[in-house]
């Protein structure tokens, strides 16, 4: 399990800052490499994974965040970047890159997002070409806004509104979104820029074109490996871009009306944010807590990116502004409580094949699978097995100390000795997803139990809201003045 990495990075001085502050001060004070403080906030200091101050180039960025998630999706894991902090503080030039654009692969101010996109598509085209066709890849790409609580696809000229299902299987999906296959990083581009247009964005006092809704860019990385037994290995992993609505308070953005709404969802799904963090990080240190997925779409939707599995990190934005020092020491502790989030990220790998031919291959493996129970693997110790072509005249050892029956193996080819360690491998995971699915099961049954008893605890407060109602109005009744009309 690893720990949730955690970015921050510092933007540089606004003008309309400096003119409030009258000062050139940051209130972001670095002691070393990984640790900041807040001066001017009570004595505390905050330690991340990497610190980037006001002079941190998106390149930077890049090589810390953007390029390590990649790398890890392309392996199979599930990643996820969170850019965080209030409006204004950078999070969509951390994402995207400047206001006015992307202007080519040469653009130094380009963003997180082309720059993943480039260097996904070189790693593909690199692996594709290392094993001469053998593993070929496919990406499909959706971009989606959560506004108002509502989900909505950015990628449908008529903005339909999406559905949220889950499946055991799939787990939490957005249901007829639009995916898009993307072969190389222009193409990704540009089904990110027409999603980015389409975006609910407003005006407000700290930002002129603050966006105030979530957008979540998804990219499904699919490669097939040809094995020598004719099986297709298949591994799937999704990368999800996330940009957050700001994070300020409503009273300092100076919201009213239409704009106050917006601000109270985006308060509650990233106070659900903040309570799913709280939750997880108390479940690791021993205590028992139900975490509120549910409680907002957000959550709902990135759970498997919160203690779940997936590789995440989360890009703390802050102003280095002495006016806007109680936002940024919220934010600095909101990213150090997520960083104490352990997730379980494994490889997504299955098989795919010829139903006839696979089932013949089990029945003519069946006899040597049976030599094998007499070492028998258990379902936590088949991860560190090796397929390697010269394994087949030696035995196997796995972590518990076990070794593969080595007379067995002296009998198969190469070839049948890696077919029989993968399909072993493949029963194995089989039985570790089937026990995961039992456990989901349970949670899922145990969230809508929960649902239920607090609805019901509203229905009661709400029934006895009405009867003291009735009760003053009975009473109001038999007060009021003869002949008066109620």
């Amino acid at each position: 399990m690893d720990n949730i990495q955690v970015f921050m990075r510092i933007r540089p001085l606004s003008e309309d800052e400096y003119r409030r502050d009258r000062s050139t001060e940051s209130a972001v004070r670095i002691l070393a490499d990984n640790v900041v403080s807040i001066p001017s906030q009570r004595s505390e200091n905050f330690t991340f994974d990497f610190v980037g101050d006001e002079s941190c180039t998106q390149a930077e960025v890049f090589e810390s965040v953007g390029k390590r998630a990649v790398e890890q999706c392309m392996q199979g894991y599930n990643g996820t970047i969170f850019a965080y902090g209030q409006t204004g503080s950078g999070k969509t030039f951390t994402m995207q890159g400047a206001s006015d654009g992307f202007t080519g692969p040469d653009d130094e101010l380009r963003g997180l997002i082309p720059r993943c996109f480039e260097y996904l598509f070189t790693r593909i085209a690199e692996e594709e070409a290392r094993t001469n066709g053998r593993v070929k890849y496919l990406c499909r790409a959706s971009y989606i806004e959560i506004y108002n609580e509502t989900i909505y696809d950015l990628l449908d000229p008529l903005t339909r509104t999406c559905a949220m299902r889950e499946d055991i299987k799939r787990g939490v999906f957005i249901d007829n979104v639009t995916e898009e296959t993307v072969q190389h990083p222009n193409e990704a581009y540009d089904v990110f820029m027409r999603g980015t247009t389409n975006r609910h964005v407003s005006a407000t006092s700290m930002n002129r074109e603050s966006s105030r809704s979530h957008s979540v860019l998804m990219l499904v990385i699919q490669s097939l490996t040809q094995m020598d037994s004719e099986l297709t290995e298949v591994r799937e992993s999704r990368f999800n871009l996330v940009d957050l609505a700001g994070s300020e308070r409503q009273k300092l953005a100076n919201t009213s009306g239409m704009r106050l709404k917006e601000a109270a969802n985006i308060n509650k799904s990233l106070s659900t944010l903040g309570n799913v963090i709280n939750s997880l990080v108390d479940i690791g240190n021993g205590r028992s807590r139900h975490v509120n997925y549910r409680d907002s779409k957000l959550t709902f939707l990135l759970r498997d990116s919160l203690g779940g599995n997936s590789v995440t990190f989360i890009i703390a934005n802050v102003s280095p502004a002495i006016c806007n020092d109680i936002e940024t020491a919220s934010t600095l502790r909101f990213a150090q409580r997520a960083k104490m989030i352990r997730n379980k990220a494994i490889v997504n790998q299955d098989m795919q094949g010829n139903v006839p031919q696979l089932q013949a291959e089990i029945q003519r493996l069946r006899a040597q699978v049976a030599h094998l129970k007499a070492n028998p693997l258990s379902p936590t110790n088949t991860d560190n097995l090796t397929l390697s072509p010269g394994s087949a005249r030696r035995s196997t050892p796995v972590s518990d100390g076990t070794v593969l029956n080595t007379d067995v193996a002296a009998g198969l080819s190469d070839k049948e000795h890696r077919t029989t360690q993968f399909l072993l491998i493949l029963a194995m995971r089989k039985l570790r997803e089937s026990e995961r699915q039992k456990a989901r099961y349970a949670e899922i049954i145990f969230e809508l139990k929960d649902s239920l008893d607090r609805r019901k605890r509203q229905l009661q407060q709400q029934n006895l809201v009405l009867k003291l109602k009735n009760a003053e109005i009975a009473v109001l009744r038999r007060n009021a003045p003869i002949g008066y009309v109620t």
